[in-house]
């Protein structure tokens, strides 16, 4: 046995010492290779020839894939050989017609900082682990906070991994803030009392909201969906109608979700007037931003003035992943009153990992503490403690490297430049009109950086038309709103047959639309709207030949399938 212990002993001591001696060679060797490897895909990526996808089943991939653990492992050769495959079978968000989702490629600069993360592999849950990752996330979200109108010498903010996880929190925080005995009792607390909380979003809202109250105990029917006017912004009138019923039914009404940017319409919920029904029925007011807030906030206010009123939202989120192009993820939620009331809703003082401040020992962050951040933070720089996780990528170097590289002009130009790419490329479908294939039809002008519209082939048309007449019949709702339900079958079957060619990729969606009962303020009748083709502008790459060839990709697939 001790003959083996030292065997043991000797193996581990050998491996400890190639590993601090050959490490360093080892990574500017595999850095070196990555250079040629990752300079060569991007240039082949960028080239307007390149595919966006190529189309592949789940067998063909698998069949190109060595899904093999090796006991010994593959070595660099190997390896680059999978990371060829990889790159090769890749979706390349590098193309200008990747308009798919909302998020596109990185920039270089962002490559390197996502490197960085790798390199360091630092966490920030406590400061010591990371403390310049602590500091350039407290400096970025006290900006950011600034930046939206929140009161400087409170607000704060964290980064989580994606929006999702962003509203979560702040649902988390403004439940256990109203409900304090929740953090303790849980439910079982709130069912003593007969209490019963409801939340309230946007009909247009993603469904991230929904799922929060899920994770929070909350329920999903405590969800109150708000209706929206046509252009996809909530009615702010209708939420107070609904709030008060809540209330007369007994509940308590204690958080209201507006969106900067909806997923489909990217429309921007009213927030004074949402702001004022808050504030009547004391409800926590989140803004989610994950998708339009970099317009807020370094948007042109001539080209597009939505406002964050000063003192009025408690909580916002933003996503640089999204129309900034920092690399995947990059979230932050910001608080207007600062991280001590996300430490009083979600901390548990875990003394063996967050080593707060007793009458012997100091709180060892407080010690490398600036009083210009300690107010904010809530008197401690170990940020993990303010959240429900544990480990925690420092995502936010990510945001300051690319903002110190490329300075603010470069997000204002970015986002204005995403707002006049969507006003350019609606203007190009109104254009089209109609055309030998068919008519071209834009469904609402665009609010923001989404163009929503459909393409009607002349074919398609007739045989409705045809159908119809002998039917002697349609459904009145759609006549009236020149909607017709067939038309949505036609978006997805364009919208896939160009998917599956790969050399671009676009997507479809729809939403509902809603028209009140007479006399009635807490009802309304609610229709869903054919799915249509939505692009959105978050890829400064594209130019007035992408939008055209889009354009034309969608007419030739009509041609194919419908003539």
């Amino acid at each position: 046995m001790h003959v083996q212990t030292q065997r043991l002993e000797t193996k581990i001591g050998t491996i400890q010492n190639k590993r601090s001696t050959d490490a360093s060679n080892e990574l500017e060797e595999l850095l070196s290779t990555a250079t040629q490897v990752f300079g060569d895909y991007v240039r082949r990526s960028t080239d307007p020839q390149t595919q966006v996808v190529e189309p592949s089943s789940v067998e063909e991939l698998l069949a190109k894939l060595d899904l093999s653990f090796s006991s010994q492992g593959v070595g660099q050769q190997g390896i680059w050989q999978d990371i060829n495959t990889i790159c090769n079978t890749a979706t390349n968000t590098w193309s200008e017609k990747f308009l798919y989702k909302l998020y596109s490629s990185p920039t270089p600069i962002g490559v390197i900082s996502e490197s960085l993360l790798g390199l360091l592999n630092n966490n920030v849950h406590v400061f010591r682990s990371s403390p310049i990752g602590a500091i350039l996330e407290a400096t970025i979200s006290n900006k950011l906070a600034e930046m939206c109108n929140f009161p400087k010498d409170t607000a704060s903010g964290l980064t989580f991994p994606g929006g999702s996880y962003s509203n979560m929190h702040a649902l988390m925080v403004a439940r256990n803030q109203r409900f304090p005995e929740i953090k303790t009792q849980g439910l079982w607390g709130l069912a003593k009392s007969g209490t019963r909380p409801v939340v309230f979003t946007s009909a247009h809202a993603h469904y991230s909201i929904e799922k929060s109250t899920i994770a929070a105990g909350i329920g999903s029917e405590n969800v109150v969906s708000v209706p929206t006017d046509d252009s996809g912004c909530m009615d702010a009138d209708a939420l107070r109608a609904l709030v008060i019923r809540e209330i007369q039914l007994g509940c308590t009404p204690f958080f209201v979700n507006a969106t900067a940017g909806t997923t489909v319409l990217s429309a921007f919920d009213p927030l004074d007037q949402i702001a004022a029904v808050c504030h009547e029925f004391d409800m926590w007011l989140h803004l989610d931003g994950s998708w339009g807030g970099p317009l807020a906030l370094f948007g042109n206010k001539s080209l597009f003035g939505y406002q964050i009123p000063a003192g009025k939202v408690n909580s916002f989120t933003v996503n640089p992943h999204k129309l900034l192009g920092i690399p995947m993820q990059c979230s932050f939620l910001l608080v207007r009153d600062g991280l001590k009331v996300m430490r009083d809703a979600l901390s548990l003082g875990a003394t063996y990992l967050y080593h707060s401040a007793t009458d012997v020992h100091q709180d060892e962050s407080s010690e490398v503490g600036s009083s210009q951040y300690m107010q904010q933070l809530g008197g401690s720089w170990d940020l993990g403690d303010a959240t429900m996780g544990c480990g925690r990528r420092p995502d936010a170097i990510k945001m300051w490297i690319s903002w110190r590289y490329y300075g603010t002009q470069y997000f204002c130009d970015r986002v204005d430049r995403a707002r006049q790419l969507a006003i350019d490329f609606a203007h190009l479908v109104v254009a089209r009109g109609s055309t030998k294939a068919g008519n071209w039809k834009l469904f609402i002008e665009p609010q923001s950086i989404s163009v929503c519209f459909w393409f009607i082939p002349h074919s398609q048309t007739l045989r409705h038309r045809r159908q119809q007449a002998a039917d002697d019949k349609g459904d009145s709702l759609q006549k009236k709103e020149e909607f017709a339900e067939w038309w949505g079958d036609v978006t997805k079957s364009l919208c896939n047959y160009i998917n599956s060619k790969g050399a671009a990729l676009v997507d479809y969606a729809t939403v509902d639309r809603f028209r009140a009962v007479p006399e009635s303020p807490y009802e309304f009748t609610r229709y869903q709207v054919p799915y249509f083709f939505r692009i959105p502008f978050n890829n400064p790459d594209v130019t007035l030949d992408t939008q055209n060839a889009v354009l034309d990709a969608i007419e030739e697939a009509s041609c194919i399938i419908y003539d």
